[in-house]
């Protein structure tokens, strides 16, 4: 009786080892940790690509947690995860679900970064989803139409160069583009060869003209520059002399005003002068007196002037 209840007492202790070690297994296959030093992160995500809760992190390939919640929230989704240790984490660490295995399961892989700023609980790590294997295959399905459409457009396009090509015009005509292709250049190659000393002598008196040319620039550069001060003290002058030319003009014109003045005034006056120039019976009186003066004149020479002069009585 004893012995049989003590094969019934270690039977049942090892059911219960056997019990504990397969929920530690699952526990641990799930991502589960038993470390007391764990903190949650959040990352951002557009789509959940297929996270579950336990689902591994890793950080540069490291496992160091797993996730614990996966919520929508605001139009994207928001991932909580648990990690053992994040000191190694920078504010600008970034993270990316990608595909665990070929038969299934995601996980969680995060960048640390490099800015040298501690990465906070409270901030949330940016993240993307990969295209998985499903996603490739969608993808596929998506563009098989178009590839449909694109091969019969290439059969096409084949069927065309077959008829086209089964025409031996068109073969004779490229043969024959060819063949002039290579006269051509078969002429080119023996103008080259045959003038090559010329086009040598020619390169280099191009390159001698031109240094000669840089050399006469450089030479007169400063009797250029002299023969353009002396340009612009000869225009100020010019300047000069043309305002000198206006002042005269301006004069000029104030004189020809001046005598145009006085000669109206000698017409329209009853002066001396009017009365000389326009007036007929005032020019044959000074004539008249004139030629008795003249008369008085020559016999005063002759006769000499008799003049009786009374002093002191009528």
């Amino acid at each position: 009786m004893d012995v049989s209840r003590s094969t019934e007492v270690k039977v049942g202790l090892v059911s219960l080892l056997a019990i504990i070690l397969l929920v530690a297994g699952i526990l641990v296959g799930k991502g589960f940790s038993f470390s007391v030093n764990r903190q949650t992160i959040k990352i951002r995500l557009a789509t959940s690509g297929g996270l579950e809760n336990g689902s591994p992190v890793v950080v540069n390939g490291v496992k160091r947690g797993s996730v614990v919640d996966v919520d929508n929230d605001n139009g994207t989704v928001l991932v909580h995860a648990e990690l053992d240790d994040i000191k190694d984490l920078h504010a600008d660490a970034t993270a990316q679900v990608s595909i665990l295995e070929i038969t299934g399961g995601k996980k969680v892989e995060i960048a640390p970064g490099k800015s040298g700023q501690a990465l906070s609980v409270e901030q949330e790590i940016p993240g993307k989803v990969s295209a998985d294997i499903g996603s490739l295959v969608g993808m596929v399905g998506d563009v098989s139409g178009d590839l449909t459409s694109l091969i019969r457009r290439l059969d096409t396009i084949g069927t065309s160069l077959t008829a086209l090509l089964g025409d031996g015009q068109v073969v004779s005509d490229i043969r024959s583009m060819t063949s002039n292709g290579a006269v051509l250049i078969s002429d080119a190659r023996t103008i080259v060869a045959e003038n090559r000393d010329d086009l040598t002598t020619t390169i280099r008196n191009l390159k001698s003209l031109t240094e000669e040319v840089r050399t006469a620039v450089r030479n007169n550069e400063p009797r250029l520059a002299s023969l353009l001060d002396k340009l612009d003290r000869t225009v100020a002058s010019v300047d000069g002399t043309i305002a000198k030319a206006d002042g005269m003009i301006v004069n000029i014109d104030s004189l020809v005003s001046t005598v145009n003045g006085v000669i109206t005034d000698i017409r329209t006056n009853k002066g001396t002068l009017n009365a000389l120039l326009y007036d007929e019976t005032f020019r044959r009186r000074l004539d008249s007196t004139i030629s008795n003066l003249r008369t008085f004149i020559n016999g005063a020479r002759v006769s000499g002037v008799n003049v009786n002069v009374g002093i002191g009585h009528k």
